[in-house]
């Protein structure tokens, strides 16, 4: 018995079109596990650059401005092999949390998580594809050397040991405030 014959299609072309469309989507993949690592890193180093700024904003110094000043300037200085990646960052202070006896810093900042070209956007506005993140480091807070003379000026002036605003007083701040 004889099997008739199909007539085969013309399929020239057919495995050059099933790799274009393998290509793009294995691209694709690619790409975004790429930029997802990207901005593990770059989140890392934020992490890192907030425990630094808080680490400094807890060491003692003359006044609370000077260690906020001194703590916004460790961030800037950790944040620098990242900056072309970190969008808007910002550094803000935790206020105390006296049940915890804990204060802090606070970095907010946004990472594009892919690249849209400008077509894709409209009016100027942020990429959708940008994530706003932030990380937080909180630790026990040294208090600053004004606050721990204040402190002792108070006790003294509260317990009645006539020392007034002596060489004593100071003296005190070296036990610990």
């Amino acid at each position: 018995m004889k099997i008739p014959s199909v007539k085969k299609l013309n399929e020239k072309g057919q495995s050059a079109i099933e790799f274009i469309v393998v290509v793009v989507v294995v691209f694709f993949f690619l790409l975004f596990y790429l930029s997802f690592s990207i901005t593990l890193v770059a989140s890392e180093y934020v992490d890192y650059a907030t425990f630094m700024a808080a680490r400094t904003y807890k060491s003692g110094n003359i006044d609370r401005d000077s260690q906020e000043e001194a703590a916004r300037r460790v961030f800037t200085q950790y944040l620098s092999p990242v900056e072309s990646i970190i969008r808007k960052p910002q550094l803000n202070f935790s206020p105390t949390n006296v049940a915890f006896q804990t204060e802090g810093v606070t970095a907010t900042y946004e990472v594009d998580l892919f690249y849209l070209p400008p077509v894709f956007i409209k009016d100027g506005s942020a990429p959708p594809s940008r994530l706003p993140l932030s990380s937080q480091t909180l630790l026990g807070r040294d208090p600053p050397l004004t606050e721990c003379l204040n402190f002792f000026q108070n006790f003294v002036g509260t317990m009645g040991l006539n020392v007034g605003n002596t060489f004593l007083v100071n003296l005190m701040d070296d036990n610990g405030c």
